[in-house]
């Protein structure tokens, strides 16, 4: 796997379960809430697990991609969209969309919606370095095997085949073939052996694949096992931490807490939003805190 790396850290020795739940119970959140602090509060949550768990270099690059994606919509929103009462700027008239009115709502409302997507994308960037694969997918195994088996090896084929074009291209470089100069036709051709000895070696691997699933008598009766994952006393408490702030992220809802008006004038914060908030970031931050005291104290690295 190209992703993912195993790392000695309690995130990663997190049951699939519990790492699974925490992740959709954020995404889930993220999409129910329109509060600003809310969606604070989700980002300083998972940002703080990802470091934890040492993926911090990995999120880096998704950091960078979504700011310029939330400069991009909170642009276009602040350009298409004139609603709003607190006028910042007016600009020349523009064929369809008129005089450009640009207020101070539609340049929040357009933040507001980046976090949101800050989050989800953040959300994904733990689950791809953070979470294995495989023993996800595993978690659905008993509901459908032959469904796991398929989305399992089609997951894996990407970055095989990622790994064997620079294996390949690494033993050409050695034999002299010039990959990277040339006229355009000249790189083209000089890059054709490449794809006859990656389509090779992907033939060879489904049929060494078929050969292996067969000897392990796949499909011949009852599924087993060879390893189970153990659900473990920090895996309760990091699952039941993820429940507690979804059930206090409805009870926001519900009360109407967790909304926010952006149009025609910015509402004003309320104390009810900032105790609601601070209870979903405490419970989300759970798996950080148990992290550190992991690394810190032996003592609770034993209990948990």
């Amino acid at each position: 796997m190209l992703a993912y790396r195993e790392k000695d850290n309690l995130i990663h020795k997190l049951h699939p379960l519990a790492a699974v739940a925490y992740i959709s119970i954020i995404i889930i959140l993220s999409l129910i809430f329109s509060h600003p602090v809310y969606l604070l509060g989700l980002l300083l949550a998972v940002g703080t697990v990802i470091i934890a768990s040492g993926n911090f270099r990995e999120w880096t690059p998704y950091l960078l991609i979504s700011l310029g994606m939330i400069t991009v919509i909170m642009l276009v929103n602040a350009v298409f969209v004139q609603a709003g009462s607190t006028v910042l700027f007016y600009g020349p008239r523009v064929p369809v969309l008129g005089k450009i009115r640009i207020t101070l709502e539609a340049i929040c409302f357009g933040i507001g919606m980046g976090i949101r997507l800050l989050v989800i994308v953040s959300a994904f960037c733990f689950y791809t370095y953070a979470v294995h694969p495989d023993k996800a997918l595993k978690l659905f195994s008993k509901f459908g095997n032959k469904s796991v088996l398929a989305v399992t090896l089609s997951t894996r084929l990407f970055p095989l085949m990622i790994r064997d074009v620079r294996r390949i291209t690494e033993v050409q470089r050695c034999r002299g073939v010039k990959l990277d100069t040339g006229s355009r036709w000249q790189r083209v051709k000089n890059r054709l052996p490449v794809i006859n000895v990656l389509l090779l070696s992907s033939l060879e691997r489904s049929l060494q694949l078929a050969e292996s699933m067969q000897a392990r008598g796949y499909g011949s009766g009852k599924r087993t096992c060879y390893t189970r994952d153990l659900w473990r006393p920090r895996d309760c408490l990091i699952f039941s931490a993820a429940v507690l702030s979804l059930l206090t992220g409805i009870w926001a809802v519900w009360q109407g807490w967790a909304g926010y008006t952006y149009y025609p004038r910015l509402e004003s914060l309320q104390l009810n939003d900032l105790k609601m908030a601070a209870v979903i970031v405490l419970a989300l931050t759970v798996p950080t805190v148990l992290s550190w005291g992991w690394k810190k104290w032996p003592l609770l690295k034993s209990k948990i």
